[in-house]
This record gives C-alpha cells, sequence and structure tokens, in this order.
C-alpha cells in the first residue's frame, strides 16, 4: 500500500514540475534577442496532511477499542524530521512544494523545514550544541570539518540496504564523490554548479565583435574587454583621449564580493587556470602552491587587469556606486560579467527590460582550462534520533522527486533529471554542463581548516587587491607572507 502511495505522489508531483518546467522563461535560445517570456508564478505548493495521531489511551478498565487504520499505519506516531533549508526568495515555493509532497507520501514523517544559518560560525555551532536538524546542509568548503567534529553519519550502511537505490548509477561520479571525506560517503548534493561569463550580446553586435567560444583566453578577454568599456564621450579604453574618470559603461566585471575581501572560489577557478593550486594534496602546507611562480604571475596579471587596464571598475568605484556587478549587467552598464557566475542569473536577467544576453565559456588560460566547482548539499546528523527517516527525506530531496524542481535553478547530479531537463544543446544550460569535464580538484576539501586558514585570509588579501592601493601591490611578497601565517594556522589547529 506504501509504495503504490509513493508512486502516486511522485508521478504527481512529476506533473507539477513539469508543468513549471513547462512554464519557465526559456533560456536564451536566440543569443542576440532579449528573452520575451513572462516570469513564472511558482506552483501553489501542495498542503500537507495534518499528522496522524495515534489513538488516545483509555483511561478507564472499559475494553481497548480495536486499533484504528491511522495507528496500524504508523504505530509510533508521526515523526518529526528537520531539514535546513536555504532556497532563494525566487525558489521558496517549489521547496514547500517538494516538502509537502514528501509529507504525502510519507504520512508517518513529517518533514519540517528548518532555515540555514547564513553566518558559517553559527552552522557549526548548531551543530556542535546538537541543535541543528536531522539533515544538515553545507557548502563543499566545510564538509571535511563537519565531518572530522563526528557530526555526520556513514551513508553506506543506509543505500547498501536500500534495494531502489544505488548511488554509483544515479548520480554523475565527480558530483557524488565531492560528498566523500576520507573515503567515506557522508553527503549527497542538492545541487552544484559549474561557472561562465555572461555577456551582453548587444553591446557585442554594437561594437561588431564576435561572441566568445571554447579556446578563448583571459587575454583576449581584457582586449575584448577594453573595446567594449567606453567613457562618456564615446572613446574606448583602447584610445589615447579615453578618460577613466568618466566612463559610463565597462567591459568587464571581477569576483570582487564588496566590502574588504574579494570572492575566493571565483578566484580559485582564474588561479587554477594559470596552473596553480593554493594547497598541497594532503592539505598541510600552502608553501609552494599559494606562492609559487604560476600563482604569482596569476596575481600580478589580475593586478594589472584590475587598475591599468582601464576596463573593470575597482573597489573604491563599487563602494562610490554602492551598485552590485549584478545590477550594472542588467542595466546593460557591464558587457561581460565575468564574475565566475553559476545559472543562477537566468530568472532576474530574462526579467531584465531591454538586455539581451547569453553565456559563455570560462577563457583558458597559461595553465589550460580549468575552474572549481561550487556544491551544496546534506548530510544526516549524527545526533538524529531518526536516522533511518531522514535518509528517506535525504533521498527524497537528491534524487528525482526532489531534483525535478530544484534543477530548474541549478545544475543536478541526478543523471537521469539531467538529461531530461538539461540538454547539452541548450544554448544556456549547455554552457555549464560543458563546463564539468573542466572542474579541477577542489583545493578546500584537503583539509577541514581550508576555510579558516586559507579562504578567509585569501578573500582579504584579494579584497586589498581590488582597492585603489592594489595597484601598488607587492605580490611575491604579500603570498610568501600569506604562506607563513596559513601554515602556522593549519599546524596549530584541531577539531573542537
Amino acid at each position: 500500500m506504501k509504495t503504490k502511495n509513493l508512486w502516486l505522489v511522485i508521478s504527481v508531483l512529476m506533473v507539477i514540475a513539469l508543468f513549471a518546467v513547462a512554464c519557465e522563461p526559456t533560456p536564451t535560445p536566440e543569443p542576440t534577442k532579449p528573452p520575451e517570456t513572462e516570469p513564472t508564478k511558482a506552483p501553489e505548493p501542495t498542503k500537507p496532511p495534518e499528522p496522524t495521531k495515534p489513538p488516545e489511551p483509555t483511561a478507564t478498565t472499559e475494553p481497548t477499542a480495536e486499533p484504528t487504520e491511522e495507528a496500524e499505519t504508523c504505530p509510533d506516531g508521526v515523526v518529526t524530521v528537520g531539514v535546513h533549508d536555504w532556497s532563494s526568495a525566487d525558489r521558496q515555493e517549489y521547496w514547500d512544494d517538494v516538502i509537502a509532497a514528501f509529507n504525502m507520501a510519507y504520512p508517518c514523517i513529517d518533514a519540517e523545514s528548518v532555515k540555514l544559518p547564513e553566518d558559517r560560525a553559527v552552522r557549526l555551532n548548531e551543530i556542535s550544541a546538537g541543535t541543528a536538524p536531522d539533515l544538515v546542509a553545507f557548502d563543499s568548503s566545510d564538509l571535511p570539518r563537519v565531518y572530522m567534529m563526528g557530526a555526520l553519519l556513514d551513508l553506506k550502511p543506509f543505500y547498501e540496504a536500500d534495494p531502489d537505490f544505488d548511488p554509483d548509477t544515479e548520480f554523475y561520479e565527480s558530483v557524488w564523490k565531492t560528498g566523500w571525506v576520507q573515503g567515506v560517503p557522508v553527503a549527497i548534493a542538492k545541487d552544484y554548479s559549474t561557472s561562465a561569463f555572461y555577456v551582453n550580446t548587444g553591446l557585442f553586435e554594437q561594437a561588431g565583435i564576435d561572441i566568445p567560444e571554447e579556446g578563448w583566453t583571459y587575454d583576449d578577454m581584457v582586449q575584448i574587454a577594453q573595446q567594449l568599456t567606453l567613457d562618456a564621450n564615446g572613446n574606448n579604453a583602447t584610445s589615447p583621449d579615453f578618460d577613466p574618470d568618466n566612463v559610463v559603461q565597462w567591459g568587464a566585471s571581477s569576483p570582487y564580493w564588496g566590502g574588504d575581501t574579494g570572492w575566493w572560489r571565483g578566484f580559485q577557478s582564474f588561479l587554477y587556470s594559470f596552473g596553480a593550486h593554493t594547497i598541497s594534496d594532503d592539505g598541510t602546507t600552502t608553501d609552494g602552491y599559494m606562492n609559487s611562480p604560476e600563482a604569482v604571475a596569476a596575481w600580478e596579471w589580475y593586478r594589472d587587469y584590475i587598475h591599468n587596464s582601464g576596463s573593470t571598475p575597482d573597489a573604491t568605484y563599487m563602494a562610490a556606486t554602492n551598485v552590485s556587478f549584478s545590477e550594472m549587467f542588467a542595466d546593460g552598464k557591464v558587457a561581460i560579467a565575468s564574475s565566475y557566475w553559476g545559472p543562477w542569473f537566468q530568472d532576474t536577467f530574462n526579467e531584465a527590460p531591454e538586455l539581451s544576453w547569453t553565456v559563455v565559456p570560462l577563457p583558458t588560460g597559461p595553465g589550460g582550462h580549468h575552474a572549481a566547482i561550487m556544491w551544496m548539499g546534506w548530510g544526516i546528523n549524527a545526533n538524529s534520533e531518526h536516522p533511518q527517516e531522514a535518509y528517506e527525506l535525504l533521498k527524497w530531496l537528491t534524487t528525482e522527486p526532489g531534483q525535478r524542481v530544484f534543477a530548474l535553478k541549478a545544475l543536478t547530479g541526478d543523471i537521469k533529471v539531467a538529461e531530461e531537463l538539461q540538454k547539452d544543446n541548450d544554448p544556456y544550460w549547455g554552457v555549464f554542463l560543458a563546463e564539468v569535464p573542466y572542474q579541477d580538484r577542489l583545493d578546500d576539501m584537503t583539509t577541514p581548516f581550508y576555510t579558516t586558514c586559507v579562504d578567509i585570509p585569501a578573500s582579504q588579501l584579494l579584497g586589498k587587491l581590488f582597492q585603489e592601493g592594489g595597484v601598488d601591490m607587492d605580490i611575491q611578497a604579500e603570498l610568501d607572507a600569506f604562506v607563513v601565517e596559513a601554515d602556522k594556522c593549519l599546524a596549530e589547529s584541531t577539531i573542537e
């Protein structure tokens, strides 16, 4: 009876999700024309049934009533399982619908959403304090740390006992293996993303410049960006009459996060393409990696790009104007959004008036075409009182029932869903899927202390490069000093 109900609900959910897919804005089928479809409203979430309760115990000596059907179905009552939710506002209804459908299919489990704290320290503290939900969510950067805290269960016993679930055939290997630490499967992806550059096809057409294709280089990007950077008099950044203090259209952007930091994951993709990594394979040292000749060359190239090419605004300009690169791109003020974005901006840019756009592959650097994957997923909290029920919810979210909906916003590791919804020849999704083979070893996964010892201080150093004073930065000296502190941090850090 349960199996019939499950497949019935899955069928209903598939229909709902397919409807959502059909109504989604078309992914820029003609790169030179702005999308004309209206933004899609997510389907109304299905209201879950009221939790089934066991019969009230008798308070008299009267004969006990025969067990009700509800009691036979849920002899232990309804089990509540909490799950971290980090849905963006424009996908909250989709998330709610997936959770409601699960509750309908599993009447003895009540899946309850718990909003994922934005602050990393809060997330780690909740896990340490035992207040985190049954399914905990995190970025791949923190996966080794959370596992070594003893906070995640090994998933193998669960799926080996499940004849209907084989992760080795269900998921793309690279996405599935990102959830492994020290050879142990401890998490499954909700979604993942590769990076691409968004380009304003209208501005390219006006300038008579071809849309970049696979094999273009970072030097090509700068040359194109200079031609697409215009001052108030119409001079581009290659002209001797160019006025850098009066720019009305920028050629490109950068992985600048705002404030005093840069976006490190985006910059990692750039470093990898110069043949540089930031840490040893065993996660013990950054010396010889973060300050290698290849890394120094990459940082110096980026310093010149920001401060000498005239084609991208620095941090001072961004702070003064108080606008983001996504806003500038949507308004036609940036021709190449070279900020290493994933496929999150499709809806936003489809709604931008007068904007024609597409996405293009990442450029190739001196070290080849390489990039860093972006990954988010769930693991089963080791403190969960209901690990089997948490596993059922985890499987629902990370395979077809949930992935058919989540794939509308990002890439899915579920092979069947990816092949059906995100075709290789799609002018939008195809670019992101073509980037998958170029994803390099993720440095974050080498040690549980990468975020603290490398990522955070490196983001601050990158932010320093973006400031006006970055033009005079001694890259070699900065990186040599960096590795001393980073290696000291790696050596002294322990799992609390």
